[in-house]
């Protein structure tokens, strides 16, 4: 708690900072307009007048140009706000006193000059400090009801009781007159300082919720980048020692953890079984049903029960223990170096693609994805020949989806020039150089969605 009311208060300087800023740069626009009113009205009014009028703008230039560059050089401090706002109130009272020195001094009581006071008090409230506003304000009604005592006193303005009538439309002064601006001067103040408290209360719960907000999602990226972590060592950490077979996969996950899989498991000296598969969704879910798969297919494999079978039990595990919305595509593929045949059961996942003899085939046979039905139909399993020399490439649909900056896919022709093109490589090499064509052709950016890709060669 101590933590989060420390970060809310350093947020709140921050702002004060801006918000000084910001008002200096309202007081240099509020000059300006100033001196353009003076120019314009120089010669309607005394020389007196005028040399009073520009010497307080002149002043208060430099007085602008003095708070800029103390901010920008040694930096805000917070008494600074108080020091900034109490000066522009006597810089304009200033003003005023000066004008009881001419030759009519009640001008000072009804001169145009004492409305900067409204927007200069207005302005405090961008500070999100009450206290600021009501210092402020008591101050210029304080300096205002010392102007009135003052010219009072020294009989230089004869207070008198009559309407506003004769307040304005003469050179009188009347105590209804000068008792409803101190009024109207001591409401706005009250309205102003609530304001600030509301805008403090509201700036501080936008802060704190955008903190909290902030620290969800900081612990959410932690979460699942350790999801990701332990996903990981749901993948083969080692390959397989299957004579005259190279191996090699990966997956490149879209978001921290994903529903793609592969698998490389040795069923004999000669036999090697490749798996690859996608769980529907993404996200925590799409890896928990995956690493649900990958266990029932570690379990199932070391039965030798067959593709078919086997893809038959997996399916009613996904079946029985998911969502009716959920299903996963999987391919399963048995390479035999002694018979020198590849056979495979497809279940919905995209047809993987086998180099043989300088051409590539996909293997497009198979069914529904798992899941989808309490059976599989058509379930059957394919072979083909796998001499050496070839290759097998089994990846999901996030290797073909991922898009160019055209929004063009890379799509299954460009997967099969690569196969035709690259299959000499290392499986490791062929692999790696796929992804990063890959990468190439979506613009370096992250991949649209989970891809993997799992590769066996035969040697030759």
């Amino acid at each position: 708690m101590s933590e989060l009311s420390e970060r809310i208060s350093d947020a709140l300087a921050k702002e004060e900072v801006r918000a000084e800023l910001f008002a200096n740069k309202v007081r240099i626009t509020l000059l300006v307009v100033l001196t353009t009113i003076a120019l314009l009205n120089a010669p309607a009014v005394g020389y007196e007048a005028s040399i009073f009028n520009f010497a307080a703008l002149l002043v208060g230039y430099g007085y602008g140009l003095v708070v800029f560059l103390r901010i920008r050089g040694s930096g805000y401090r917070p008494v600074m706000k108080y020091i900034t706002s109490s000066l522009d109130i006597v810089l304009v009272f200033l003003l005023l006193f000066l004008y009881t020195t001419i030759e009519i001094p009640s001008v000072a009581l009804k001169n145009y000059v004492y409305l900067i006071v409204f927007p200069l008090i207005a302005l405090t409230a961008f500070r999100y400090d009450r206290k600021l506003t009501l210092v402020s304000g008591g101050l210029a009604m304080g300096l205002y009801l010392l102007l009135v005592l003052y010219l009072s006193f020294s009989e230089k303005v004869v207070l008198i009781d009559a309407g506003y009538e004769r307040e304005l439309f003469t050179s009188g002064v009347t105590y209804i007159g000068q008792g409803t601006k101190l009024l109207i001067l001591g409401v706005f103040v009250l309205l102003m300082s609530h304001l600030s408290q509301y805008s403090r209360k509201l700036f501080h719960k936008l802060i704190s919720d955008e903190l909290s907000l902030r620290d969800q999602q900081e612990q959410t990226e932690d979460e699942l980048t350790l999801a990701s972590q332990v996903q990981a060592q749901f993948l083969p950490r080692r390959l397989p020692a299957v004579a005259v077979l190279e191996t090699y996969g990966l997956v490149q996950q879209g978001r921290f953890v994903g529903g793609d899989y592969y698998d490389f498991i040795q069923l004999g000296e000669d036999r090697l079984l490749t798996v690859s598969a996608d769980v529907s969704g993404k996200g925590v879910p799409a890896a928990l049903i995956m690493a649900e798969v990958r266990g029932s297919m570690q379990l199932l494999a070391s039965m030798q029960l067959g593709l078919e079978n086997l893809l038959e039990r997996l399916n009613c595990v996904v079946y029985e223990s998911t969502e009716k919305k959920r299903f996963v595509t999987l391919c399963a593929i048995e390479v035999n170096t002694a018979t020198g045949l590849l056979t495979y059961a497809n279940a919905g996942h995209p047809p993987p693609m086998v180099f043989l003899g300088g051409a590539v085939d996909s293997l497009i046979k198979g069914t529904i994805p798992l899941g989808v039905c309490p059976s599989l139909p058509q379930l059957k399993m394919h072979a083909v020949k796998f001499p050496p020399g070839s290759m097998l490439v089994s990846y999901t649909d996030g290797l073909l989806e991922q898009r160019d900056a055209a929004g063009e896919e890379f799509g299954d022709e460009r997967l099969r020039e690569y196969v035709r093109t690259h299959a000499w490589q290392e499986a490791e090499a062929f692999t790696l150089g796929l992804l990063q064509e890959v990468r190439e052709f979506g613009g370096g950016k992250a991949p649209d969605d989970d891809m993997s890709i799992a590769v066996v060669k035969h040697r030759v």
